[in-house]
């Protein structure tokens, strides 16, 4: 039975709209390019919504075409594929397909690939190409050179994200999307976008959900939403690297938790059947000119097996000699870790997170 939606006209009357499904696969297409806003970016991250631009469609990929190429404010490449719902495609065949997308991508694109297909683009629809960057970033003034390398850093790093967008998307695309989601880690997001159309007298009324995000998902909202004291004290910059970071941690297994002097990552070690503190990115003080902390463990209050204090102890001396961090010297004895400027940590924020996986990674290996 087709769903219905009301709108209450200037008198106060109310007009019933009934779904009805999209007549061909072109036009939903068509409108998710020259609207990416259905898309819903608001739901998949509520601190920070996600935007994008359309860097093209049917964006050519080992002989065969991707629905739509885009890149969000994060310079992270976004595969969007576009099915009617009642698509016998919208099972397996649909979810293989992407995901080959996604393992060749990064061997077939590259930065200056998509640049030179957005230039194309913006050639052809009369824009100019750094107003279009200063859109999506919310920059008068940016960087477009910087936001290409993003693009290519993030080519390198598989980390993409695969939409599967219907006008209904059925049960058994949301399982595997729910499923891909929990087993991939850090860089690979998979989501599933609900479009539907309810035709009114003086428009077109167009609702979107967003479809198979995890409980994972749903702590990283939590964090986004901005109560906590160590976010609202970042900048913008600060909280969006930050914001990445957790959000890569809890991709990775992590549970945070958003304490009064910090955001603290925790990791569950199967040898040492708990979830040891593995990090912990607060305010040192008010004061202190270097205020951000990275502490990295607390041996000494929570006693761990000898294998785990040693990947810990890593995780700490990963950072002997670089030279945007200083000793933490304020921190209680069982703690060990560092203070940077919050500068330092944008700088290097992909650094501080790669070194983190890598921590996570090994918790699980043992």
């Amino acid at each position: 039975m087709a769903e219905k939606i009301y709108i209450r006209n200037a008198s106060g009357e109310m007009e019933p709209l009934a779904e009805e499904r999209f007549q061909t696969e072109e036009l939903l297409q068509a409108m998710i390019g020259q609207h990416p806003e259905l898309l819903a970016g608001d739901q998949m991250r509520p601190g920070d919504p996600l935007r994008w631009i359309l860097i093209r469609r049917e964006m050519p990929i080992e002989g065969w075409a991707v629905d739509h190429l885009l890149l969000d404010q994060d310079a992270r490449p976004t595969l969007v594929e576009v099915k009617r719902g009642d698509s016998p495609d919208n099972r397996r065949k649909v979810v293989g397909q992407m995901l080959d997308y996604a393992a060749t991508a990064s061997s077939v694109w590259s930065e200056r690939d998509m640049r030179q297909v957005f230039d194309q683009y913006c050639v052809a629809h009369d824009l100019d190409h750094a107003e279009e960057i200063g859109r999506l970033r919310q920059d008068n003034e940016p960087d477009v050179n910087e936001f290409w390398q993003q693009v290519a850093t993030n080519l390198a790093a598989n980390r993409m994200r695969l939409l599967f967008v219907a006008d209904e998307i059925p049960a058994e695309l949301e399982r595997v999307v729910k499923f891909l989601n929990e087993q991939t880690r850090g860089n690979l997001e998979v989501l599933a976008v609900e479009v539907k159309q309810y035709p009114g007298t003086f428009g077109d009324a167009l609702v979107s959900r967003v479809i198979g995000q995890t409980e994972a998902d749903k702590g990283r909202q939590l964090v986004a939403r901005g109560q906590n004291p160590t976010l609202q004290r970042c900048t913008p910059a600060g909280r969006k690297a930050l914001w990445s970071l957790i959000v890569a941690a809890i991709h990775s297994g992590a549970h945070i938790h958003r304490g009064k002097k910090g955001i603290t990552i925790s990791k569950y070690s199967a040898l040492a059947g708990r979830w040891p503190y593995v990090a912990r990115f607060g305010w040192a003080s008010e004061d202190d000119d270097m205020p951000l902390e990275l502490i990295a463990r607390r041996d000494e209050a929570y006693p761990l097996p000898s294998e785990l204090r040693e990947v810990l102890q890593r995780w700490l001396d990963k950072f002997n000699g670089d030279n945007f961090v200083v000793e933490h010297t304020k921190s209680p004895k069982w703690d060990q870790g560092w203070v940077m400027t919050e500068d330092n940590f944008i700088k290097h924020a992909d650094l501080i997170t790669e070194r983190l996986l890598e921590t996570l990674n090994e918790i699980d290996g043992l």
